[in-house]
């Protein structure tokens, strides 16, 4: 029996997040799905989303224990081998951020 891993659940409930997002978009009320995924974000108190590594260029620490949220990517074109065949697929991958909530600066710490 496969398991689904945590980066699949992840994309599976951003699809779901995401359909509900595509209307939205369609009739112009947000330019795009990531636009929308941030007003919700945006809802739950995060407005300064970042990657890991902007963080830590900024100076900042993810707070131990933190989960990332993630908005879409690029898409991105890839060269599988499937039972010996060769395919490219497309597909959009997630990119995992952090908000102003799960990160802290230790020099500013006390």
């Amino acid at each position: 029996m496969k398991t689904t891993s945590n980066i699949q659940k992840k994309r599976l409930e951003i699809k779901e997040i995401s359909q509900t997002l595509k209307e939205l978009k369609q009739h112009g009320d947000i330019k795009s799905i990531n636009e929308g995924l941030k007003e919700i974000y945006r809802q739950q108190g995060s407005t300064d989303l970042r990657t890991f590594q902007q963080w830590k260029q900024a100076g900042y620490q993810i707070k131990r224990g933190q989960k990332a949220i993630y908005l879409w990517g690029r898409q991105t074109r890839k060269t599988i081998t499937e039972n010996g065949q060769e395919r490219e697929i497309t597909f959009f991958p997630l990119i995992p951020v952090f908000s102003e909530n799960q990160v802290y600066n230790p020099f500013n710490e006390k």
